[in-house]
């Protein structure tokens, strides 16, 4: 308990005030290196006083330093710290560093310049200049070491000043002793409060780099969600103009399917009106009847499956696959007859149900279709009557899986090109494709019915996509 209060206490009165990372670090260690000479020369100034005036009177005389200069040294120290918790602490240490200078150049003077402990305390200072102040004024502290050495040197060599060199002749004493230990312990602890600031210095580093990598990785992470998030936007967008861009193609054949029967019915419906009141017009009248309800009901259909398409009010709900399939085919009708395809649908399956978007489904179907037609814009007319002009739309079920094929004869897709048809905006039609459809299906398939997507195909041969879902109602 006693250890932890001196060490709460000791941390407390060293704590530096200062704001600035590189003060703070200084500050801590002039405060540290101030309470730890403060203590060492107090137990050396007790030391001294014992040896001089109890044990050894006889050599106060002889010692290195007397007691009145340690115990003005230790009060010299006090007085630096208390100037350094008062916020000088820059000021302390210069006043600290051109003090020792200038005591040590008067030791040199005084004793010699080749005394071992003017040469120590000479060390001592550059060292302090370099952890204390900055490089730079370790420079300046060196330039005014060698200068004091070299004008000390040359005055004591030519005999110009006659320092006492008693110490040379003289008995080692222990206040010699405690003087380099006490040296020697300044230069350590300054050492180690130095290595162990950079150390702390370092890990902060360290950690705040590994902070920002955290950091970096996250924000990578947010800007690649970021940005699969405008690209699905885009996506989104683009698959919507090009839902009308596609209707909007087709509509002409729509018109010409619809206006056909508006037309018979309208026939039909005036022929009734002309016609006497006799069995066999009644019986005519029921077949003119019959047809245009059944022109009505296509026309609805119709209607009905452009609305849902462009609108995409589409939700999760059993539905027939069969039935989708067909109705594509139907709206599909025109474009193949204009270009001379045959669409051929066969189920081996049955009419299977299916739990999930219709309206999705439907557009798969209506892309795969719709390019197997155009397949065949490619292909030689000439060899219209030489191959088959067919696309083949096939249904079935195997192990628990629903899989959809569709199949052309028409031009193929080059070996190059596989990988690259469901990117976005990549097309082989030239400037008559806009690269979305495929790229809508595929994504369709895989994020909607968690499903897969396979296609083969050789050139001038034909292609085949092949579409695998799990079936849910299994």
């Amino acid at each position: 308990m006693l250890f932890k209060n001196i060490k709460y206490f000791f941390k407390k009165i060293t704590f530096p005030k200062s704001e600035k990372e590189d003060d703070i670090r200084k500050e801590f260690i002039l405060n540290r290196l101030l309470i730890s000479s403060i203590f060492l020369f107090t137990i050396a100034t007790i030391a001294n006083f014992i040896n001089s005036f109890i044990l050894s009177p006889s050599a106060y005389a002889n010692n290195a330093l007397s007691f009145q200069v340690i115990f003005l040294i230790l009060i010299f120290f006090v007085s630096l710290f208390i100037l350094s918790r008062k916020g000088f602490f820059c000021l302390a240490s210069y006043i600290l560093l051109s003090v020792f200078f200038l005591l040590t150049t008067y030791a040199g003077y005084q004793w010699g310049v080749d005394s071992h402990a003017t040469l120590l305390f000479y060390i001592l200072i550059i060292i302090m200049s370099g952890i204390l102040i900055s490089t730079r004024f370790a420079f300046v502290m060196l330039a005014g070491t060698v200068s004091a050495l070299l004008i000390l040197g040359y005055l004591q060599i030519n005999n110009i000043t006659h320092p006492n060199l008693f110490w040379k002749s003289a008995s080692l004493g222990m206040t010699d002793i405690i003087m380099f230990l006490t040296i020697f312990i300044i230069i350590t602890l300054v050492s180690w409060l130095s290595n162990r600031e950079i150390e702390k210095l370092l890990k902060r580093a360290k950690k705040s780099e590994r902070e920002l990598k955290i950091e970096r990785d996250s924000l990578e992470i947010k800007v690649a969600e970021r940005t699969r998030e405008l690209k699905e936007t885009q996506m989104e967008k683009m698959t919507q103009i090009y839902r009308f861009a596609e209707f909007g193609w087709l509509s002409s054949g729509l018109f010409h399917d619809l206006i056909n029967p508006l037309n018979a019915m309208s026939l039909n419906m005036e022929k009734v009106r002309c016609q006497d009141n006799n069995d066999s017009v009644v019986a005519e009248t029921k077949m003119y009847l019959d047809k245009a309800i059944a022109i009505s009901k296509r026309i609805e259909n119709f209607v009905a499956a452009v609305r849902r398409q462009i609108a995409r009010q589409g939700k999760a709900a059993i539905f027939s696959l069969a039935k989708e399939i067909e109705q594509v085919i139907e709206v599909l009708a025109h474009k193949a007859a204009k270009a001379n395809v045959k669409i051929f649908f066969s189920t081996k399956a049955g009419d299977v149900k299916y739990f999930g978007d219709a309206i999705k489904f439907n557009q798969i179907v209506l892309n795969l279709v719709a390019n197997a037609i155009d397949a065949y814009a490619l292909v030689d007319p000439s060899a219209g009557k030489k191959r088959k002009r067919d696309v083949l739309v096939c249904l079935r079920e195997e192990m628990g899986s629903i899989i959809l094929s569709v199949e052309d004869y028409g031009a193929g897709i080059a070996e190059d090109n596989l990988n690259k048809i469901f990117e976005p905006f990549f097309s082989t039609k030239d400037s008559e494709g806009m690269g979305i459809g495929l790229s809508m299906a595929k994504r369709i398939i895989e994020k909607d019915f968690n499903g897969l997507v396979e296609v083969k195909s050789e050139l001038h041969k034909g292609t085949i996509f092949i579409i695998t879902i799990p079936n849910k109602l299994l």
